[in-house]
């Protein structure tokens, strides 16, 4: 599927059995003070563990269209342990980024012939993506990344970028208030900020009062400024 590297992915389905997702940390279990896991009011690594499959399930179908922004996975166990992973959650076809932690992700996708994996008896489809993606959902442009980006395409087009890697902490300063508030129509995705999956409905709904990132990446002031000789 080389066409994923330089077509947008299409996806026609009702709001609900599409759902976006990020840094779910699965397996994350650090020698910190405040451990991810206990940040997220768990009292154990074991116990979010299996609170991150209860809550992406309680939204997922076995129809579910699903895209998984990044940093899925920590820990040892590799490409099997990814693939239990996926088993115990629902859906029909996952995209999935890599993100900047790479345990699973990386052994699974390196082993298979494709950048696709089919649990077989399941019938499910693991697609493998960059961490920049471009999707059409029921005609809706949406920018999928693992990082925040000022840029993209179609900002100023109705475009929606949905991004993890964060993990809430935008709010934290000021330049990153500003570009929640004043960054068009973004929206983070990451566990901090969704607890539970979104589905594409709910996308919609957050974003509605956002408006449009107003900029032409097309002619920059250097350019006006600038002009050639």
């Amino acid at each position: 599927m080389k066409s994923l590297f330089y077509q947008p992915v299409k996806v026609d389905a009702k709001n609900h059995e599409v759902l976006f997702w990020g840094c779910l940390h699965y397996g994350h279990n650090p020698n910190w003070e405040i451990p991810i896991w206990k940040r997220r009011g768990f009292n154990s690594s074991e116990a979010h563990d299996e609170g991150i499959i209860e809550n992406w399930n309680s939204k997922a179908t076995e129809k579910t269209t699903g895209f998984l922004l990044g940093d899925v996975m920590f820990g040892y166990g590799g490409e099997e342990k990814f693939l239990n992973l996926m088993r115990r959650l629902k859906f029909k076809r996952l995209f999935v980024m890599s993100g900047n932690h790479q345990s699973g992700w990386k052994q699974l996708f390196e082993s298979a012939q494709e950048n696709v994996v089919t649990i077989v008896d399941q019938n499910k489809e693991i697609i493998f993506v960059p961490n920049y993606l471009e999707v059409y959902v029921n005609g809706q442009a949406i920018v999928a990344s693992h990082y925040p980006l000022l840029s993209w395409n179609g900002a100023s087009k109705n475009s929606i970028m949905l991004f993890s890697h964060v993990h809430g902490s935008l709010s934290n300063s000021e330049l990153g208030r500003m570009y929640l508030e004043k960054g068009g129509r973004v929206l983070e995705v990451s566990v901090e900020a969704a607890p539970y999956p979104l589905t594409y409905g709910e996308v919609i709904n957050l974003v509605k009062n956002k408006s449009e990132f107003k900029t032409d990446h097309h002619i920059a002031n250097w350019c006006v400024k600038n002009p050639k000789p």
